[in-house]
């Protein structure tokens, strides 16, 4: 089974600047902008590594602010984006 992660350029940009700071940002610096395509195996790779920052109570994607608002699918969220990306992994 293949994922997806759709990828603007300001995705990108905010991917790079949190560099390694993070999990979830660390493990996604390799992408590109646009339409990445992961292999199963790697999707479970970036979710444990999303999954890692929550250690200790921690909520998902540091210094990642949550712009769409409650329920809502903002284009080019990235916290969003990320939010279904982790939900689609099973």
């Amino acid at each position: 089974m293949a994922y997806q992660i759709e990828l603007t350029s300001d995705n990108v940009k905010t991917i790079a600047f949190v560099g390694n700071r993070y999990g979830w940002s660390d493990a996604l610096t390799s992408l590109d902008e646009g339409t990445n395509e992961l292999q199963e195996h790697e999707a479970w790779e970036i979710r444990e590594a999303m999954e890692s920052d929550t250690e200790g109570g921690h909520s998902y994607f540091p210094m990642l602010g949550h712009t769409c608002g409650s329920g809502g699918q903002l284009e080019g969220c990235l916290y969003c984006k990320l939010q279904d990306f982790l939900e689609e992994i099973v």
